[in-house]
């Protein structure tokens, strides 16, 4: 493989799951809070050079024992200035290894409500301190490196209807510019999308394209569900697999697929462990859209480049694959038709004069499925029209 970075997307990446285990430790010093001496890994019990980070420690074939990580690593923030930490951080670590656009999953349950008498309370004010304290850290890694940000809102489906519900509800008094997407997440065997039918004619409502998590832990059908609700993406939805119909679907309807390898094999039971089980290949190869991601990069001990580079030594992603699937991932990114126009061109001009070559080697081979070759052609359309300086 062309050892020229490769420029990279993430369009699926929690925001407080991005914390390390390092960064953890921080968090907790600066705001007294004791750290549990079960939530870590010790440093002679792991790889720390495949862990760099530092690696929690839970079970991980209980999808309950994740959540429960999850929550304790959230609850160690405690300010608008930690989440500019948390922020800066992610960002910056993955835009040295070619990150140049990323969609952050943001949970305003988990930013800025508490409870009060079993009532919720949601702080305005404390909602926009904190994304002004992400901008800011964006702002800082633009300093240093070309790399665009949009927000997604987090609706927490395993806390209930009426909460994801009002987690929109607060969004459509407290927008953001940043903000282009409305997501549905959380445990996927509590509750069906059917019952968020006001949440999913709000998002509409408020023009935000909808990223729903489903095939991951749940079945096929809860991808068709998803897609019956008006999910432009689906987050995981690796259970397509299992339903030839739903392939052909998400192919004719170009819905893409946000794939998280590392996720994946943790928490997908069907997986057992093991990533030579995943059907990413076959999804790929049957010309489904898919884009790479690291989902909660600080909890799965992962990062982009981790991400690609296990596409290609274990599922044999060419260069060429791999750049198909960044430019995926830009097509299907909830951002301005003029950004995506710039982020493809950006892409396109790493093309290497190899990668040009077995463009169209493809394209005439024709070995790949009919709906790559699209892309393929669609690709070599516009490197002829970037001029030659």
């Amino acid at each position: 493989m062309n050892d020229q970075i490769i420029p990279k997307v993430i369009l699926h990446e929690h925001i407080e799951g991005s914390i390390t285990p390092i960064m953890a430790h921080q968090l907790a010093r600066k705001n007294n809070i004791s750290f549990p001496d079960t939530l870590c890994y010790q440093p002679d019990q792991y790889n720390v050079k495949e862990y760099k980070n530092g690696r929690y420690l839970y079970d991980e074939s209980k999808f309950e024992e994740f959540i429960k990580t999850y929550d304790t690593v959230s609850n160690f923030l405690k300010d608008p200035e930690d989440y500019y930490s948390i922020t800066y951080d992610f960002l910056y670590r993955n835009a040295k290894q070619g990150l140049i656009y990323c969609e952050l999953f943001l949970s305003p349950y988990h930013i800025c409500t508490t409870e009060v008498n079993g009532e919720i309370i949601w702080n305005k004010e404390r909602f926009n301190q904190t994304l002004f304290q992400m901008d800011k850290a964006i702002i800082k890694v633009q300093n240093d490196y070309d790399i665009t940000v949009r927000y997604h809102v987090i609706g927490v489906r395993h806390l209930g209807a009426k909460v994801v519900y009002d987690t929109l509800r607060f969004i459509q008094h407290n927008h953001h510019p940043f903000i282009t997407g409305f997501n549905i997440a959380g445990n996927e065997m509590t509750g069906h999308f059917d019952d968020f039918k006001d949440t999913h004619d709000l998002a509409a409502k408020l023009n935000l394209k909808k990223s729903y998590h489903a095939g991951e832990i749940d079945s096929a059908e809860s991808i068709v569900q998803a897609l019956k609700h008006g999910a432009n993406r689906i987050g995981h939805g690796i259970r397509a697999i299992e339903n030839k119909a739903l392939i052909c679907e998400l192919v004719d309807k170009k819905i893409t697929l946000e794939i998280a390898l590392t996720s994946n094999r943790i928490l997908v039971n069907e997986l057992h462990g093991d990533i030579y089980q995943h059907p990413i290949r076959q999804l790929y190869d049957q010309g489904v859209r898919i884009t790479l991601n690291t989902d909660d990069a600080g909890i799965f001990g992962t990062d982009i480049e981790k991400e690609y580079h296990i596409a290609q030594s274990i599922f044999a992603f060419s260069r060429l694959e791999l750049l198909d699937i960044t430019l995926c991932g830009i097509q299907a990114a909830f951002i301005e038709e003029s950004v995506k126009s710039r982020l493809t061109e950006q892409v396109l001009s790493c093309f290497t004069s190899e990668d040009k070559q077995l463009l169209k080697k493809f394209i005439n081979d024709k070995k790949y499925h009919p709906a790559i070759i699209d892309r393929f052609l669609e690709y070599q359309k516009l490197l002829l029209a970037i001029p030659v300086n």
